[in-house]
């Protein structure tokens, strides 16, 4: 029996250049609040910290937190306010071209963060007969690999494996339900209004 120590981290496949964007805007926003802080009145602090907040929430769910995530058994698809979990037994085709998605049997969900193929990437062709795994995409090597693995996991039709109960398949295992699911990001959502509030009540006071 798998133990919660024992189940492999999940692999985050996002885009670097745009976390380490996020990370030098959020460095500014600190210097200035502390500036701000420092040598600031009351009222000027009023005036510009709501927005200091609001920004750097938008920071946060603009260039920090979409990502793909990418599990033993199933993918889950962080967006700006939306997550999808997508177990494997419900994944049909991954497209990689500029933009990432997934064709599932829910329908297409698209990734935000997970980065594409880049149009001015190196294009290394492959003798016939030989996949050419240089030039994937970063995000398609991911998926495939996770999702190959799970294949392979799988007790085949028609011989069920003896050591193997119903508790076990994929519609039931823990954190990836057999089928498609989507929620909002409640505490993101939560604090992205007070971040508005507070910028509303610095401007009518």
């Amino acid at each position: 029996m798998e133990t919660p120590s024992s189940t492999p981290r999940p692999v985050s496949v996002h885009s670097r250049p745009t976390r380490a964007l996020a990370v030098v805007a959020w460095a500014i926003c600190a210097f200035l609040s502390v500036n701000l802080v420092l040598a600031g009145t009351a009222a000027e602090m009023w005036q510009f910290l709501p927005w200091m907040l609001f920004i750097a929430w938008g920071l946060y769910v603009l260039l920090w937190r979409p990502q793909l995530l990418v599990h033993a058994d199933g993918l889950s698809v962080r967006n700006l306010l939306r997550d999808h979990d997508i177990p494997f037994s419900q994944l049909r085709a991954v497209r990689v071209v500029q933009s990432v998605s997934f064709d599932t049997a829910a329908g297409r969900i698209a990734s935000w963060g997970a980065p594409g193929a880049s149009k001015l990437g190196r294009k290394l062709p492959s003798a016939p007969g030989i996949p050419d795994i240089a030039s994937e995409p970063a995000t398609r090597t991911a998926v495939q690999s996770a999702w190959d693995a799970w294949e392979r996991n799988q007790p085949s039709p028609g011989m069920p494996d003896a050591g193997t109960s119903s508790a076990g398949a994929p519609s039931s295992q823990p954190g990836h339900p057999g089928k498609v699911e989507t929620r909002w990001n409640v505490p993101t959502a939560v604090v992205g209004a007070i971040a508005v509030l507070l910028v509303v009540a610095s401007l009518l006071t």
